[in-house]
């Protein structure tokens, strides 16, 4: 056993291409207690105390850090508590993200339930079901959630972007502040313009805002006595973040770009579009083949979502597994990289096979092959109904997971299933040969 750990770490060395003073760890539960390197760090539960030198990158169950890090944390996993002193920028994405810390460059956390405190040098980023943000923040602030909550200690210097189902903002904005969501409470300073589109918008009387109030909602905003503000634009707006006002409904969307922006319909124009390119190159390179995922679909169609969901669950275990098997060795270890590099390639392929069935199934009503031309009309309008749900937050995306599991599904019982075109062509002597004699 202990020659076999010996052989895996030197196989995870070759695997990384690093210096020999890294630190690569795979193990349950490790503790840390200082490093002079970088730490790499994939298993259970991790703990890092002390004074770290270099870097943290770490996938774990569970962690907590409590460290001065002269570098960059990345952690992701179940609950993970950073507490202390990171030098550099802070990547977290987990369960429960309770972060206490002095960071020097950006932070962007992720998570069930984001708490935040102490101080960022950089723009701060959090999403989660729940935010609580008590720091200072020394460049812009972007905030989403169910409920985000901006505590009375917190003090943003650039701009601030909110986004919540239920938003209160307790703190100081130096910059000018864009709160979008449900119910809005405002009570903090904002020397900035602050521009506010809500169902419900209340102003407390602790609130100080230097320049203009921009409200729009259905309802004027309930502003307290005692509340500064500089002037105040009120905007009817039929919004319906949680549909609350159910006589304003409006049932034409936006989608999620109203909110993210732009460059979100843009990628999902191009992942449609580059998965059709896709398609048509592999039916112009294998029609036989693309023609087999679409029979297989059309033959087992419950079974491919099945095995395509399983499958596409277990394939980061599966390519783990494979990748510590390959450390083993030498020749191994230099195959992993493109291993990995194949990972997304083909869940991508198989998300236009998944549109190749679908539109064989739904325009190949007599069971015959497809030619080029209809195929190609086919996949393009699978990819065109998934682009257009995208304006529903959240179907596009399930649709397209959906589709995901139909195309790997399908190829796989296509790779497992056996042509009966030998078996045909071996037959047909028989046959006329049995037709002969009974002519006879």
């Amino acid at each position: 056993m202990y020659r076999f750990k010996q052989i895996m770490a030197a196989g995870l060395a070759c695997v990384a291409l690093a210096s020999a003073g890294t630190a690569q760890v795979i193990g349950g539960e490790v503790n840390i207690n200082g490093s002079g390197d970088d730490i790499h760090f994939l298993g259970g539960e991790l703990n890092i105390r002390g004074e770290i030198d270099g870097d943290i990158f770490a996938v774990a169950g569970d962690g907590r850090i409590d460290a001065d890090v002269h570098g960059d944390v990345e952690f992701f996993g179940g609950d993970i508590d950073l507490s202390g002193v990171v030098d550099g920028s802070v990547e977290i994405a987990g369960g429960d993200v309770n972060i206490v810390a002095r960071i020097g460059g950006e932070l962007n956390a992720a998570g069930g339930d984001v708490n935040i405190a102490g101080e960022t040098g950089g723009e701060l980023n959090a999403a989660g079901g729940s935010v609580r943000i008590a720091a200072n923040v020394g460049g812009d602030l972007r905030a989403a959630g169910g409920e985000v909550i901006i505590e009375s200690g917190t003090v943003i210097a650039g701009d601030s972007r909110v986004v919540a189902g239920s938003v209160e903002f307790l703190g100081t904005a130096h910059g000018d502040t864009d709160i979008e969501g449900g119910h809005v409470s405002l009570a903090g300073v904002f020397d900035g313009d602050v521009d506010v589109r809500a169902e419900e918008v209340t102003i407390l009387s602790t609130a100080r805002i230097a320049g203009l109030l921009t409200v729009r909602s259905p309802v004027e905003a309930s502003i307290a006595d005692g509340a500064v503000i500089g002037a105040v634009d009120y905007e009817y707006e039929m919004f319906n973040f949680g549909a609350k006002h159910w006589d304003d409904i409006d049932i034409d969307f936006d989608g999620p770009w109203g909110v993210i922006g732009a460059p979100f319909r843009f990628v999902g124009g191009a992942f449609a579009g580059s998965a059709f390119l896709l398609g048509i190159i592999a039916v112009l390179i294998a029609p036989r083949g693309v023609s087999a995922v679409a029979a297989a679909f059309r033959r087992r169609p419950l079974s491919s979502g099945v095995i395509g969901f399983i499958s596409l669950a277990m394939s980061p275990v599966v390519f783990v597994m494979i990748t510590i098997l390959l450390a083993l060795t030498i020749v191994g270890a230099l195959l992993i990289p493109l291993l990995w590099l194949l990972y997304f390639p083909v869940l991508f392929l198989a998300f236009a096979f998944g549109g190749v069935a679908v539109g064989d199934m739904v325009f190949n009503r007599k069971s015959g092959e497809l030619g080029l031309g209809m195929r190609a009309l086919s996949l393009l309008l699978v990819m065109a109904v998934i682009f257009a749900l995208g304006v529903v937050p959240g179907l596009g995306a399930t649709i397209g997971v959906l589709l995901l599991c139909v195309g790997l599904g399908a190829w796989i019982l296509a790779l497992g299933h056996r042509s009966p075109r030998g078996a045909a062509r071996t037959a047909e002597p028989d046959t006329s040969g049995a037709a002969t004699a009974s002519e006879g």
